[in-house]
Order: structure tokens, then C-alpha cells, then sequence
């Protein structure tokens, strides 16, 4: 596997929407934010387009694949930043230059619908990208997780201990396991299945998370996933939330996701823990993909065994 090189001050960090638009005075404050870190900003031509039809798109879609087409092209950029999610990235798979994508391993931040993305890379790219906060998220994360952001991304050493708080995580499964991990948004994770873009979950560490999904629905991806084997070869699973998650009407206390995770996992016998602070949260811990990492799900820590860059 080749890995980015980690940013140093005065790189170039390329920001690109591609799914949904962000305003402009957000994208203006977040680059400020990134340019006060030492770093040059370059933001896509079409990065606060929006879609003359689908207000939930930020432009077309051959001008979203088009900017990060020309990031990853672009020699002077060490890093691409997601304005946003959304929805759109799957919708760019097919139009995505995968030649150039493979030559140029940059950093790759984000999470949600980024999804799509992360899986491509992981199948057709071959370099680790990040699960972390974009643009929005990152502004308005804590000082500590922030900080945590960058060192991700400066750092060629490995993180080791992630810090969350054992009190607030839970074991389905004990033991321990190894693994690259891999995974992220449940829903993006299920409608990637059948596609030449699907994850591969085999000796991986598995990640799940999502947000404002009803249980049932969330069940029924998890069990699309399932029924797929998606889960069979994989090694063991870190569950996040289901930030704001809705149960039936009337009858929430008997529909949690905490009932789902057990439910799911408890029969796969398989390191599992949940309550892990990434993804839709206000402050997410930023975790590489593709990058191996040991999970103790009896002591409740998730630790990265190497970094992501080189």
C-alpha cells in the first residue's frame, strides 16, 4: 500500500463539495481556519455550485467529479478536504479518474456520504484515507479532538491509544483482534452492496455508525450487510451511534440501537464494542481507514498499530 506523505506548514490543502452545496460564508470561515493552521487553501472551481434541479447536489455531476478529478491531478495538493456531506458521492464513481487517483495517494478527509468514496479508494486506489470531520464538522469540534484532527495528519508516527473514554463505550463481544480498519456510514455501507465499489470487510476491523435513522431501517442494512457475508471474514466491529436515532412512535424504549448491536453482533462471536465517539457526533475522533489497528474489546480501546502517513 502507498501512503500520503503528512502535511508540513505551507502545503496546499484542496477543498471540493461532492455531494451537497455548502454556504459561502461557511466555506470562507473554514478557510480561514485552515490558512490560520500555516496552510495555503485551494478551493475547487465548482465547490459552491449548486445543482440547477436538485437543490440536494452542490453542481452536476460531471463538475463535482471533475474538481476532485483535478485535485488528485493537482501535484501542489497534499490534502483534499469534503466541504460537506450530503448525498451525491456515489453518484461520481463511475466518472472519477481512477488511473490518476492510484498515481497521486494525497490525504482524503471525511465522513457520511463520503462513504462511497472511502470504499472506492479502499478497492480501486490502494492508499488509507480518513473517516473524520469536514469542513462543518471540524469547526464547530472541541479544541482536543481538533488538535487530534491534525496530529492525523501531520504525524508519521502512529497515534496509538484513541481516547475514549472506556465508562462511555460497551462490549458485545470480548477479545481481542487485529486489522486494517475499514467501513463507516451504515447506510452508504448497504447501498454500496452489488456495486463494483462494495466494501470488503475480510481481516478487517469493521466501523458502523450513522445518524436521524429509525431502527428498523438501520436493522434492515444490517442485515442486508449480513446476508451479503460482508461480516463473515471480518475480524472484529467498533460501533459508533445512530446520532438521533428514532424508534417506532410510541414505543421508542423497546426499539434502541443499543437492542439492534446486540442483536446483530452478540451471535457473530467477534471482538465488538460500541458507544465509540466518530462519525455523526459533535466532536469525532478521526480514524484511518486502511491503516491496521488492534481492538481490545474487553478493555474497551481501539489502538493504531501504524500511521497513516509516510
Amino acid at each position: 500500500m502507498r501512503k500520503p506523505a503528512p502535511l508540513r506548514p505551507g502545503d496546499t490543502i484542496g477543498i471540493c463539495s461532492p455531494a451537497s452545496p455548502l454556504p459561502p460564508q461557511e466555506l470562507a470561515d473554514a478557510v480561514t481556519m485552515i490558512e490560520a493552521r500555516g496552510y495555503r487553501v485551494k478551493v475547487s472551481p465548482h465547490a459552491l455550485d449548486t445543482h440547477p434541479d436538485n437543490s440536494y447536489l452542490a453542481g452536476t455531476d460531471g463538475h463535482r467529479a471533475q474538481d476532485l478529478n483535478t485535485l488528485f491531478a493537482d501535484t501542489s495538493v497534499r490534502a483534499i478536504f469534503a466541504a460537506r456531506g450530503g448525498y451525491g458521492c456515489s453518484r461520481l464513481l463511475p466518472l472519477l479518474d481512477w488511473e490518476t487517483i492510484r498515481a497521486n495517494p494525497k490525504l482524503f478527509i471525511g465522513y457520511s456520504d463520503l462513504t462511497s468514496l472511502h470504499c472506492a479508494f479502499a478497492r480501486h486506489a490502494g492508499f488509507p484515507t480518513v473517516h473524520g470531520a469536514m469542513l462543518l464538522t471540524l469547526m464547530k469540534s472541541d479544541e482536543f479532538s481538533r488538535e487530534l484532527f491534525w496530529k492525523t495528519l501531520e504525524s508519521r508516527e502512529p497515534l496509538g491509544v484513541l481516547p475514549a473514554s472506556p465508562q462511555t463505550l460497551n462490549t458485545i463481544c470480548g477479545g481481542t483482534a487485529e486489522g486494517k480498519l475499514a467501513g463507516g456510514c451504515l447506510t452508504l455501507l448497504g447501498h454500496l452492496c452489488g456495486t463494483p465499489y462494495a466494501p470488503d470487510f475480510t481481516d478487517k476491523i469493521v466501523l458502523i455508525e450513522d445518524v436521524g435513522e429509525a431502527v428498523y431501517r438501520a436493522d434492515r442494512l444490517l442485515t442486508q450487510l449480513k446476508l451479503c457475508g460482508l461480516f463473515d471474514n471480518a475480524v472484529g466491529f467498533v460501533i459508533g451511534h445512530i446520532t438521533g436515532w428514532k424508534g417506532l412512535e410510541g414505543d421508542e424504549s423497546r426499539n434502541d440501537p443499543e437492542t439492534l448491536w446486540r442483536d446483530t453482533f452478540a451471535d457473530l462471536g467477534k471482538p465488538t464494542i460500541f458507544g465509540f465517539p466518530f462519525g455523526h457526533e459533535p466532536s469525532p475522533l478521526p480514524l484511518p481507514l486502511g491503516v491496521r489497528a488492534k481492538l481490545d474489546a474487553d478493555a474497551k480501546t481501539l489502538t493504531l498499530l501504524e500511521s497513516l502517513c509516510e
